[in-house]
């Protein structure tokens, strides 16, 4: 009991600090929404009150985690000789049951926003293949970064159930180093296509925290997989997941109310912004799955899982011994 009211003591700060941050800059992507944009032609007006309190209170988030991550207590280094092995097992551990369960949530909506990609890109390959044979103005997108989008959005999912599992049912730490990646190279496929998608449109304000919300999700992943391969981390991967968390809160608000519109107005839902809603809500639970995991366990990491019997040999031996 004690130890478990140290560990909930240790996320306290950081799960506390990001719920409020994240609340506030949904709240303020809301207000900035409504309030912030020139109801005729769609521009942002300038010096606008929405769009200066949610800059200045993404910097102070920013800068408050920069505080805690800067006091955050960390083991000391080994003697000088050891192997550095000290975070490579943190998300190995089967006594905490709420990060898999976050990442399974996590894996379940990147697979959700797989057949909506998929649909949407088949749509514009086909729409581009028709208009190129009867020889009319085609469009600049031929659907191919969007079907990338979806292959990637299914790399992301197998990787995070892989992380699940092992967080269940410790194994060899290698098994998720390449699993712990692959959501960050599916992020630097779905910035591809999110950019090529909002690339023309004069608004910066339209689309810029949904990239900056995917730019911090893509570095949290490779920042994530990057404590299992001796490329470690810790405090800069909190202040990474903490900030993911409160931008893409903020990128859901506008993503969110651009899906009410369409189905608003009878439209089809199988877009590319509900996709995207489903990746945003995956990176933001993943997010908090390694901010629930890593804060009470950098200064005491678990011990090192033991490794299982080879199956390999244990059949060898059974032969010899026939």
């Amino acid at each position: 009991m004690r130890q478990n009211k140290k560990h909930l003591s240790g996320r306290t700060p950081w799960l506390a600090g990001t719920a409020i941050a994240a609340l506030a800059a949904a709240g303020l992507r809301c207000w900035q929404l409504h309030s912030a944009f020139e109801p005729d032609t769609g521009f942002i007006i300038p010096g606008s009150q929405a769009s200066v309190i949610l800059v200045c209170a993404a910097v102070m988030a920013a800068a408050w985690f920069v505080i805690l991550s800067i006091y955050q207590p960390v083991c000391p280094k080994p003697p000088e000789g050891e192997e550095d092995h000290r975070w490579d097992v943190i998300f190995l551990d089967a006594g905490d049951r709420v990060y898999p369960m976050l990442e399974v949530a996590a894996a379940f909506l990147a697979i959700l926003a797989v057949p909506v990609l998929f649909v949407v890109g088949m749509g514009q390959f086909r729409l581009y293949q028709d208009l190129l044979a009867a020889q009319l103005q085609i469009p600049s997108n031929n659907g191919l970064l969007t079907l990338a989008a979806a292959a990637g959005a299914f790399l992301a999912a197998i990787g995070l159930l892989q992380t699940a599992r092992e967080g269940l049912r410790p194994g060899r730490p290698d098994k998720a180093r390449l699993a712990a990646a692959l959501p960050g190279v599916a992020g630097c496929i779905w910035l591809m296509e999110t950019f090529r998608t909002h690339a023309a449109n004069p608004v910066l304000w339209d689309y810029a925290p949904h990239l900056l919300a995917i730019v911090l999700g893509m570095e949290f992943y490779l920042d994530f997989a990057g404590m299992s391969v001796g490329a470690a981390h810790p405090r800069r991967l909190l202040w990474m997941a903490a900030m993911t968390v409160v931008v893409s809160a903020a990128a859901l608000a506008s993503t969110a109310a651009e899906v009410f519109a369409l189905a608003g107005q009878g439209g089809s839902l199988c877009t590319a912004q509900l996709g995207d809603l489903c990746l945003l809500l995956s990176q933001l639970l993943a997010a908090a799955g390694v901010l629930w995991r890593l804060p009470p366990n950098l200064e005491h990491p678990p011990e090192r899982p033991e490794a299982g019997p080879d199956p390999i040999q244990e059949i060898q031996e059974e032969t010899r011994d026939e």
